[in-house]
């Protein structure tokens, strides 16, 4: 505090020195000097409070295992905080809401194992300390019991982080990172999906094209829709392809895939046909999109090149007279 009294009197002190002939721009100025430490007063413990922060790899999981079998895998946990973090590990099921990107958490069913269950971690339930920059590596197993049910179950383990210097923190709730738990149980259950649509600009006078599907799970499995995007001139000659990048898609669930085209030089119509296919390999629908090229810039430069050599050219027949002379 005693440093910014210091701050502060000298700055009214130069102030009053100031070769300033107008009085109340010498008020102005002392003002806003005063403005300006209120406000290093305030935000000064904002800026050098600690906060806490975790940093997770990998952030999902996918396995496909039979009933009964165990998988293992490693999550690679980091305090990116400022402070010494408590960390407590949960584990949590959740559900896919349908025709959406989004999850929704839900509680156990009485009777029923799930991922919850099936996931255990090889680090204490009432959390660990974790210092600043600290990396640990905490293994994990999945275990499907006998009995597991055919299709997709899904979970996440999440990792809360509060501030370990402070007691009260405790109570709560701080930065929290989750890993994704995706099991598919092989047995009665279908990866089956829809294009909800498909469709990219109109009218485009140079690429890249930028393609955009909608995918639908209609399906009772996530799986990453894969597929390949071809484009026909107007002689239906192929000119390019672009592939869907697959993403996962949880069943009734949908969601916007975004596909690039790095085309070069375009005139014209084209047509766009994308297929997407299931994870085995199986065509699951088919889709158009037409578009038109036009590169008005290339045009109007080309237009405006040849204006020019016109000017020049009835320039140069205006003040030069070519003459053919023969020797005898």
């Amino acid at each position: 505090m005693g440093y910014h009294v210091r701050v502060l009197s000298c700055l009214r002190h130069n102030i009053q020195n100031m070769n300033i002939k107008s009085k109340y721009l010498k008020h102005c100025i002392a003002y806003l000097a005063a403005v300006s430490f209120g406000l290093a007063l305030i935000l000064s413990p904002i800026v050098s409070k600690a906060d806490t922060g975790l940093t997770v790899q990998p952030v999902k999981v996918l396995y496909t295992i039979n009933p009964g079998q165990t998988v293992t895998g490693t999550i690679t946990l980091t305090n990116a905080g400022s402070s010494q973090a408590l960390v407590t590990p949960t584990v949590q099921d959740f559900v896919p809401l349908a025709n959406s990107t989004n999850i929704s958490f839900v509680g156990k069913a009485p009777g029923v194992t799930s991922v919850e269950d099936w996931v255990g971690l090889t680090v204490p339930p009432q959390g660990f300390e974790l210092n600043i920059n600290e990396t640990r590596q905490i293994n994990f197993t999945i275990t499907a019991p006998k009995d597991a049910e055919p299709g997709s179950h899904f979970g996440v383990i999440l990792f809360r982080a509060t501030d370990a210097s402070n007691a009260s923190q405790a109570l709560k709730v701080g930065t929290q990172v989750g890993v994704l738990v995706l099991v598919t149980i092989p047995g009665n259950h279908l990866e089956q999906g829809k294009i909800g649509s498909f469709k990219t600009a109109g009218f485009v006078q140079k690429g890249p094209i930028s393609f955009d599907l909608l995918f639908e799970n209609t399906g009772t499995a996530y799986f990453q829709p894969q597929g390949t995007v071809t484009i026909k001139n107007i002689f239906g000659r192929v000119v390019g392809t672009a592939p869907v990048n697959g993403q996962i898609v949880l069943p009734t669930g949908s969601r916007d895939i975004n596909i690039s085209w790095p085309a070069n030089f375009l005139l014209g119509p084209y047509t766009a046909s994308v297929s997407v296919y299931n994870s085995g390999g199986d065509l699951i629908g088919t889709a158009n999109a037409r578009f038109f090229a036009l590169p008005i810039w290339y045009i109007v430069s080309a237009i405006i090149v040849l204006i020019a050599l016109y000017l020049i050219f009835v320039f140069l027949k205006k003040k030069v007279n070519f003459s053919v002379s023969l020797k005898k």
